[in-house]
C-alpha cells in the first residue's frame, strides 16, 4: 500500500481495530459497490496493481475476506490520521448504499449511512475525533470526520518570555502585529519567527539565540542559562541556588536527552496577557495572571500551560486565603475558557527537595513521568 508513513497517529491502534471490527460486523463493507470500486473510492492512494488484485480475488474470485483488504491491502493501520478519516469519511458516504440481511423476511436491507456515523463515532470519540453532518443533498447527509478538542482559537504571532522584568512594548506595526521592547529589553525575550502549524520545537529557541546572539559554541547550554536567570527568582532571594522552576526545566532537559530526540519546546515566563499598565497605575486587577510560568505550543490549536502553585497562591502569611485561592482558581477558568489545557503542580511536591538530594531525585523522576505522560496524549514522542 502506498500511502503508509511512520507518524505518530492520534487516532492510535486500538481505536483503529475497534472501529474496524464494528465495520466488519456490520454488513456489507463495499454495499451495492464491487470491491475493487469500494476500494479505490475509501482509499485513492492505493496503485493500479492493488485495485486489479482486489478486482480479481474479491469480484472474479471470492478468495480474499474483507478483513483481508482492510489488514493487508489498505493497511488501515498504516494509513496518517488524515488517510483514515478520509476512509471513514467515505465509508459512510451515503452513495454507497450498504445493507444487511434480514433473516425474517429473508431479503437485504438498507443500512442508514447515520446508524454508520453513529457506530463510527462510538469508538473515535475515544481520541478526540467525530463524524459531523457537513453537507445536505435532498434526503443524503454527508459527513466530515472533525476532531472534538476545541483548542486556542488563532495563530501565535509572538512570545515574550524568559522575563525578569516586565517589559514595556511598542508597535512598529500595529497591523502586522511587529512589536519592539522599549525598556528591560535585556531582561526577556521576544521569539518572532513565523511559528508552524506543528508548534514550536526546542531546537527552535535554540537556534533562534544563537543566531541572535550570535552563539557559535556551547548554544544550547548558554541558552539553558539565560533561561535560568529567570527561573526561581523567589527561592533566589532567599540565597537558594534553584527551585521547582529550575527542576521542572532539568526534568524536561533530562528527558529530552534521553529520547535523543527535538521534543515541543517548554518555555518558560510567559506573558499570556499583556497590560502595559501597572496595577498601581490602574487602580484595579485586569487580569489575574499575565505570565505563566511554563508554555508549550503542540500547535496553533493545542497549548499547554504548567504552573507551579507556592504559598502566594493561596495563603497571606500562614493563613489560608480563601481570596487568593479564587483568584487563582478563577485564572484557571479563564485559561482554560480560551482552549489552554492547564497543569498545575503544589509547591508542596518540592518541600525539602534543596535540602535532599534523593527527595530531588524523586521530584525530578515524577515530573520526568508527568511529561512522558504529556506527551504521549498529544503524540509528541
Amino acid at each position: 500500500m502506498s500511502g503508509a508513513n511512520e507518524e505518530v497517529h492520534k487516532i492510535i491502534d486500538e481505536t483503529r481495530r475497534s472501529t474496524i471490527d464494528a465495520i466488519l460486523v456490520l454488513g456489507s463493507m463495499s454495499g451495492d459497490k464491487e470491491y475493487h470500486e469500494f476500494a479505490k473510492w475509501v482509499c485513492p492512494s492505493l496503485t493500479d496493481s492493488d485495485i486489479a488484485e482486489i478486482a480479481r480475488h474479491m469480484d472474479r474470485f471470492d478468495d480474499w475476506p474483507e478483513s483481508y483488504l482492510l489488514d493487508s491491502i489498505i493497511d488501515y493501520l498504516s494509513l496518517s490520521d488524515e488517510q483514515f478519516m478520509f476512509f471513514l469519511e467515505q465509508y459512510v458516504n451515503p452513495n454507497i448504499h450498504h445493507w444487511r440481511w434480514n433473516d425474517e423476511e429473508e431479503r437485504r436491507e438498507l443500512i442508514p449511512n447515520t446508524e454508520l456515523a453513529n457506530v463510527v463515532n462510538r469508538y473515535i470519540d475515544h481520541d478526540g475525533y467525530k463524524l459531523v453532518v457537513s453537507d445536505m443533498i435532498g434526503d443524503k447527509n454527508f459527513y466530515k470526520c472533525i476532531s472534538t478538542r476545541i483548542g486556542v482559537q488563532g495563530e501565535v504571532k509572538n512570545i515574550i518570555f524568559a522575563a525578569k522584568y516586565k517589559p514595556e512594548i511598542a508597535f512598529d506595526d500595529a497591523l502586522n502585529n511587529d512589536i519592539r521592547i522599549t525598556k528591560n529589553e535585556n531582561q526577556c525575550l521576544i521569539y518572532n519567527r513565523p511559528i508552524p502549524s506543528t508548534g514550536v520545537m526546542w531546537n527552535d529557541l535554540v537556534d533562534w539565540y544563537a543566531e541572535e546572539k550570535n552563539i557559535d559554541e556551547n548554544r544550547e547550554i548558554v541558552f539553558i542559562k539565560r533561561l535560568c536567570e529567570c527561573l526561581d527568582t523567589s527561592f533566589k532571594a532567599q540565597g537558594a541556588k534553584s527551585g521547582p522552576e529550575t527542576w521542572m526545566l532539568q526534568a524536561y532537559y533530562n528527558l529530552k536527552k534521553e529520547l535523543g530526540k527535538d521534543l515541543p519546546a517548554l518555555i518558560p515566563q510567559v506573558y499570556l496577557y499583556y497590560d502595559p499598565q501597572t496595577l498601581k497605575q490602574r487602580g484595579y486587577k485586569l487580569f489575574e495572571h499575565q505570565k505563566m510560568d511554563f508554555l508549550m505550543i503542540f500547535s496553533h490549536k493545542d497549548r499547554v500551560v504548567i504552573e507551579i502553585d507556592g504559598r502566594q497562591h493561596y495563603a497571606e502569611g500562614n493563613s489560608a486565603s480563601p481570596r487568593l485561592y479564587s483568584e487563582m482558581v478563577r485564572a484557571q477558568r479563564e485559561m482554560t475558557l480560551f482552549g489552554y489545557d492547564v497543569y498545575r503542580f503544589g509547591g508542596y511536591e518540592f518541600v525539602g527537595a534543596d535540602s535532599d538530594e534523593k527527595k530531588k531525585e524523586a521530584v525530578l523522576d515524577d515530573l520526568k513521568q508527568f511529561f512522558l505522560r504529556l506527551f504521549s496524549k498529544y503524540s509528541a514522542l
